[in-house]
């Protein structure tokens, strides 16, 4: 059995550990177990089906909740269990966590991998420091864009983990539409711009406000459905009041899924200030969604062809609002079981990864 221990943040109904989950449902669990080391000492969203697949969860504070026990905690665990794990996959936004790559190495795992989820802006003297740590201590790095890879690293990562799904979850559902559009108040002839993501400075909410409010005085039949949760919750529904924007712009609770909602819209949008490569433009283009994204999104997501980039511009945004042919569905020729973001398919790659990286320590 090969034991891989993925070090993450938490495990919150969150991109990253989305893509992690996905991988670990569709790898051969007969051959491979992934274990967790979660630094939040908190209940994660994802903690019951780990167990369930006959994961381990291990837990630390993180440097910000603790310092001090953090290091020492840390330095413990790795001690301890290190020599368990035939690769130690550090998950991170940031090449400070280089850390844990180091002290998994210090203490005896067989493959040290850093895997970058998202972009960064991060930059100083320290950054320089970590990103020579990481070239040390790493055996390999991985990513999901080059774009991502280069804003933490520095340079290119060594190979590309794609952020796959399952398509057949995300298929258009026209039972779904109904019911969702129904349930909001929307008549057939609204054209339902979509918006899926936290509420948070990043996903740029109240930029995609101020486009929608220009767009809706020209085009009554536009409506804006966001699906979130986070810190900026509250002065996002305080905007879409004082834009007089209430019945127009929604914010979707928790009465549906967003693999639900993409059926009910007719256009994605995502005017992030960064990504690295979000899933949630994969899921859209699954369910036959063209898609608006903001120019510092990474184009490796466009495998429709159907995702335009746009400079963050309101008022080039609000004109894109009002073009017919953004609302027209993706072709039916697309086929995403032939991409690379089809699970089915990456997971098998991953597998083989993970087994050659057994395979050549017990070669050494």
């Amino acid at each position: 059995m090969v034991k891989v221990l993925n070090v993450v943040s938490g495990l919150n109904h969150a991109g990253t550990e989305a893509v992690i989950m996905n991988y670990y449902r569709n790898i051969d669990r007969t051959k491979i177990q992934f274990d967790f080391l979660v630094l939040n000492l908190g209940t994660g969203y994802y903690e019951v089906e780990i167990k369930r697949m006959g994961g381990k969860i291990y837990k630390i504070p993180s440097f910000r909740q603790n310092p001090l026990k953090n290091l020492s905690a840390k330095k413990k665990f790795f001690k301890k269990h290190a020599k368990e794990y035939d690769a130690v996959e550090v998950h991170s936004p940031s090449a400070l966590r280089y850390a844990y790559c180091k002290l998994a190495k210090k203490y005896g795992a067989k493959k040290v991998i850093f895997h970058i989820h998202s972009s960064s802006d991060q930059k100083g003297i320290l950054i320089k420091h970590a990103r020579r740590q990481i070239k040390k201590y790493c055996d390999e790095t991985v990513t999901c864009s080059q774009r991502a890879a280069v804003s933490v690293l520095g340079e290119k990562a060594d190979r590309i983990v794609y952020n796959a799904i399952d398509g057949s979850e995300y298929c258009f559902n026209a039972q779904f539409r109904n019911k969702i559009r129904n349930h909001y108040g929307i008549a057939d002839g609204q054209k339902v711009i979509g918006q899926v993501g936290r509420y948070s400075i990043v996903k740029n909410h109240l930029f995609s406000l101020k486009a929608f409010a220009d767009a809706a005085k020209r085009d009554s039949s536009l409506i804006l459905l966001m699906k979130g949760f986070g810190e900026l919750e509250t002065e996002i529904a305080a905007t879409i009041k004082a834009l007089g924007l209430t019945g127009k712009a929604i914010m979707a609770g928790d009465e549906f899924e967003a693999s639900q909602l993409y059926s009910a819209f007719d256009l994605l949008i995502l005017p992030s200030l960064y990504e690295g490569l979000p899933m949630v433009l994969v899921e859209a283009q699954a369910n036959g969604l063209k898609a608006l994204a903001s120019d510092h999104v990474s184009n490796e997501t466009n495998i429709s062809g159907c995702v335009s980039f746009l400079e963050l511009d309101a008022k080039k945004w609000s004109d894109a609002f009002l073009k017919k042919d953004n609302f027209i569905r993706i072709p039916v020729g697309f086929d995403f079981a032939r991409t690379n973001y089809n699970i089915a398919k990456e997971a098998e790659i991953r597998e083989r990864d993970y087994l050659e990286a057994a395979c050549e320590d017990e070669i050494h």
